[in-house]
């Protein structure tokens, strides 16, 4: 009885602590480019966000170009569970447009909030350039 107390002393005591709070709601994305060069509304810039394997549903905030948020709107990134395969998980196509070329653009990371409201800044572990 002694340890069933000591166990529920505990348990709350680690309860609030803040330290010990996962959040399992951040997606994890990969980013693909499609297409860049002129168009009739200045340049654009095409690419594909699609959440990897295993990933929950979420809201993309920002996208973080060149260390800078993008001119992207939110958009939300639906779930991708298995049995599917990591390139059946549903992709996201994406437009940014630019006056004029803007030159090398590269996603460095993005910023997420999950389902029950934790909003996360994600670094990519290598960038992906877009407009080469």
């Amino acid at each position: 009885m002694k340890r069933f107390i000591a166990l529920v002393v505990a348990a709350f005591a680690l309860a609030g602590c803040s330290n010990f709070v996962t959040d399992f709601g951040i997606p994890t994305l990969r980013f693909h480019p499609v297409s860049f060069g002129p168009a009739a509304g200045g340049y654009q810039v095409s690419f594909e966000v699609q959440p990897a394997l295993g990933s929950p549903s979420a809201y993309v905030t920002r996208i973080y170009i060149n260390g800078t948020p993008s001119q992207l709107s939110g958009f939300g990134v639906a779930e991708c569970l298995p049995p599917t395969t990591a390139d059946a998980c549903p992709k996201l196509a994406q437009t940014l447009t630019f006056a004029a070329d803007p030159g090398t653009l590269e996603i460095t990371g993005y910023q997420a909030q999950s389902l029950n409201g934790t909003v996360r800044d994600i670094t990519l572990p290598a960038p992906v350039l877009i407009n080469p």
